[in-house]
């Protein structure tokens, strides 16, 4: 995470990494006959928004009572496009939706949720809430929002419902109590031992370039994982690992430039 970033910027960042993560995702089911969005990658989106559009008016039937509404199939979307290994289940989700069934999708959105099976909710999300409306100053400007709503729509179609209006709602932290405590600012580390940052070229969650930004500010070395996951340490692939294990035991750096 850049903590110099721009909180636009960074929004619209990270809107078009999980659109390149849906990119990459769509290109790899499009490989099977059977994909549930084509085998036209260029298609992928208007396929998937053909399903998903239609649920803001007419939720999907799910075994739960509630039903899959719009915003659940984006977030049940968005969950597996955070590591390869669960594509399988957004192709098996949308295969059920094409056939007019919500189950695995409202699944998926209630695992991202942090939703038992006694309809309770971890507090994540509160707190997430929370620490991002104290860690940047909320942005009031209509104009501002406007701007960032078409940026956003923009960057990643494939959760855009509907068409620019130029009109966008407040965000919540326009409405947070406490003001902020914290906002966009350089950080430095001179004295420090060598740091290491790994960042990955298509994480969807916390775009590859904001590492970048980070390893140049802390006088860093970054290391490159190329993939489409959220964060790689000790997640099995050995040049990552066997980097970062002798980082942290005798805090030695790779040769800049490295890449895994």
């Amino acid at each position: 995470v850049d903590p110099n970033a721009d909180p636009v910027e960074a929004d619209v960042r990270q809107a078009a990494a999980f659109q390149q993560a849906f990119d990459d995702y769509a290109a790899d089911c499009a490989k099977d006959s059977d994909c549930p969005l084509g085998t036209d990658p260029d298609k992928a989106v208007d396929a998937y928004r053909s399903m998903v559009d239609p649920l803001v008016d007419n939720p999907a039937k799910t075994k739960d009572p509630r039903g899959l509404s719009y915003n659940d199939a984006v977030v049940g979307t968005i969950l597996p496009l955070y590591s390869p290994d669960l594509w399988r289940h957004l192709t098996q989700a949308l295969r059920e939706l094409a056939d007019g069934r919500g189950d695995t999708m409202l699944m998926l959105a209630d695992l991202y949720m942090g939703r038992d099976a006694e309809g309770r909710y971890t507090n994540a999300t509160d707190a997430r809430v929370a620490v991002n409306c104290v860690d940047k100053p909320p942005i009031t400007d209509r104009p501002t929002l406007v701007e960032q709503d078409r940026r956003l729509r923009e960057a990643a179609p494939f959760m855009s419902h509907g068409d620019f209006t130029g009109l966008a709602p407040m965000s919540t932290c326009g409405f947070w109590p406490v003001p902020p405590t914290s906002g966009p600012h350089e950080i430095k580390a001179a004295g420090l031992p060598p740091i290491l940052v790994v960042s990955t070229t298509n994480d969807p969650a916390t775009p590859y370039q904001a590492g970048v930004d980070l390893a140049e500010q802390l006088g860093g070395t970054l290391l490159t994982f190329e993939g489409t996951q959220h964060t790689v340490v000790f997640q099995g692939n050995t040049c990552v690992d066997d980097i970062a294990t002798r980082y942290l035991i005798d805090v030695t750096v790779p040769p800049p430039g490295t890449r895994c």
